[in-house]
């Protein structure tokens, strides 16, 4: 395993536990103590973790992990997420994407469908260019790099003058209380547009989503047609979403 795939299982593994040891991480990953202690320094050096007594912990909780250690966290679950979702769909439908790592996991799920799609997610587009009967809509906009998504007024333009059947994305937090959040405004209110577009709005989002709070509103939970999740969401969180009308699957 080459050094880049190391520090993106390393962050991945502290997403998903905020800290590990390097014991720990040396048995994950196959590699001794020593590599590990250098990949944490590393690491360390450029402020995305902190490094320990014996281990790593994450820098800050609340920041926005880098896209490609979003793909190695939960990705079982997001990968049958997508998959569950990617079966949903009806052939001939209109639906709008939004990026995130586990939208991308239905998007490689769906690619043998017939399908209109418009996405703000470069990612997307790009997956969905060898796809024969998927036509795709890529809106224009403000590249954002950590997220590969396309935001500002210029997508948000693009969006309203589009119906759609269904808005599918992803979200970084669900609350009952502060509803649906994501890390960028920009992000967040190009994904309200897309929203305000759909005749029915699908979220997916692993467990490790429920419970947390981000600081950009997308919209209120009953704003949703459909919660897409996997089987580890926590019962009384989901319980709580079902009363307010909104169908929650688990993958």
């Amino acid at each position: 395993m080459i050094k880049a795939e190391r520090h993106d299982l390393i962050v991945a593994e502290l997403a998903k536990r905020g800290a590990v040891s390097v014991q720990n991480l040396a048995e994950l990953l196959n590699a001794s103590s020593a590599t590990i202690r250098r990949d944490i320094a590393e690491l360390d050096e450029h402020n995305i973790v902190v490094r320990t007594h014996g281990g790593a912990m994450l820098q800050d909780r609340n920041q926005e992990l880098p896209f490609d250690a979003k793909v190695m966290a939960f990705h079982i679950e997001k990968r049958r997420i997508g998959a569950m979702a990617a079966s949903m769909l009806t052939p001939g439908t209109t639906i709008g994407l939004g990026g995130g790592t586990t939208v991308m996991n239905m998007v490689t799920a769906m690619k043998k469908q017939t399908l209109h799609v418009v996405t703000t997610a470069v990612n997307v587009a790009l997956e969905l260019r060898d796809a024969p009967d998927i036509d795709v809509l890529l809106t224009g906009g403000v590249f954002r790099k950590r997220t590969a998504e396309l935001v500002g007024h210029v997508a948000e333009r693009t969006l309203q003058d589009v119906n759609l059947d269904v808005a599918i994305i992803g979200i970084d937090g669900i609350d009952l209380e502060r509803g649906l959040t994501t890390y960028d405004s920009a992000e967040a209110f190009v994904n309200r547009v897309l929203i305000s577009r759909a005749r029915e709005v699908w979220i997916l989002a692993d467990h490790s989503k429920f419970g947390q709070v981000r600081p950009a509103i997308i919209t209120e939970v009953g704003a949703i047609s459909k919660l897409i999740t996997d089987q580890n969401a926590p019962a009384e969180l989901v319980a709580g979403i079902e009363k307010l009308g909104v169908s929650v699957l688990a993958a």
